[in-house]
């Protein structure tokens, strides 16, 4: 990025327009004055490309906080459902309360940094083998002339 990609165009060319007439001077515009001019706009150009990185990343951590806080709120809401079964007024007010659904599945900490994340455990007992099994197998092909 040169100094002059942070002003408007007509303005670029003004300038380089200007630069190209080495001996022609106006009061307080000289070359060395409207390089520091430049320069100022280049800084504050700066300045503002990193604020603006800096309110994303807060934009974003402020999305996640939130997330956090509405998947939080989803557990809460499920627990007072099954608290207030007893209790018809609560269940009454507890049944009136929406929330927004949920943007962002819940991620681990190898998803965030990009490693896959295992497939969850199968639950419950392993099968049995039957008889019909070792029928199909190959191994019992292998064992019948």
């Amino acid at each position: 990025m040169t100094d002059l990609d942070v002003l408007p165009a007509d303005l670029q060319q003004l300038l380089q327009l200007f630069s190209s007439l080495p001996d022609v001077r106006f009061p307080e515009l000289d070359p060395g004055a409207l390089q520091v001019a430049v320069a100022r706009a280049k800084e504050r150009q700066l300045e503002l490309t990193a604020l603006e990185a800096q309110r994303e990343a807060a934009r974003l951590a402020l999305e996640e906080e939130q997330e956090l806080l509405l998947r939080k709120g989803h557990r809460l809401l499920a627990y007072l459902k099954v608290y207030a079964e007893h209790d018809e007024v609560l269940a009454e007010k507890v049944t009136a309360l929406t929330l927004p659904r949920l943007r962002k599945p819940l991620a681990t900490a190898g998803a965030a940094e990009g490693e896959p994340v295992p497939a969850p455990k199968k639950r419950g007992r392993p099968r049995k083998a039957s008889s019909t099994d070792a029928l199909f197998s190959d191994e019992g092909a292998a064992a019948s002339p």
